[in-house]
């Protein structure tokens, strides 16, 4: 019992230490520069500089997100492109202010949940401008950017039931599904300024 209890921990030791990744270039202004502009690029230089992955947040999420975000901005209303360009700017804002792209080194798991957490607070600092924009074809829209595997991830979830509920009426997440009008939210390329 004892031997196993000490490959377990050796195993947790070697997992949690095998996800910290040295930085592998140094801090490029240009970089922070795309962050503050807002430009999706900032995503794949801070992956260049932490290489932690596809199946992590920067690029699972981040990188993926803000480009949709950005493809698809001309098929919500000015609701609805007002909230994707603020959750935008508020998502490349904490992760520069949280200074997480000049650190050394990073864990990846630990970015992950950060990042997580972030989006949540992106969220909610927008949640008056959530409700008014989850209205008409906007809601349509909004379910269509999503990954049909990560509209059950627990962590999105968690945040659309959490905004959902500072909403009048409280929105349930049945109330965030789609209507099936999809058709109306074809992508058109725009860049968020």
């Amino acid at each position: 019992m004892m031997y196993c209890m000490l490959f377990v921990s050796f195993v947790l030791i070697n997992f949690s230490q095998s996800h910290i990744i040295q930085a592998t270039k140094s801090i490029n202004q240009t970089c922070l520069n795309f962050g503050h502009a807002n430009d999706c690029y900032f995503y794949k230089c801070f992956e260049e500089r932490f290489p932690c992955g596809s199946t992590y947040w920067i690029l699972k999420w981040g990188e993926k997100y803000c480009t949709r975000m950005q493809k698809f901005l001309l098929n919500f209303d000015k609701n609805g492109q007002e909230l994707i360009k603020k959750i935008s700017i508020c998502l490349t804002n904490k992760l520069i202010n949280l200074r997480y792209y000049t650190m050394n080194k990073i864990n990846c798991e630990k970015l992950q949940l950060a990042g997580q957490r972030i989006v949540r607070e992106c969220y909610m600092n927008n949640s008056n401008l959530f409700c008014k924009a989850l209205q008409g074809k906007n809601r349509n829209c909004f379910f269509e950017l999503i990954d049909n595997e990560d509209r059950h991830d627990l962590t999105i979830v968690r945040t659309l039931l959490s905004v959902g509920q500072t909403c009048t009426p409280k929105q349930k997440l049945t109330d965030m599904r789609s209507t099936g009008k999809m058709n109306q939210c074809i992508s058109s390329p725009m860049l968020l300024t």
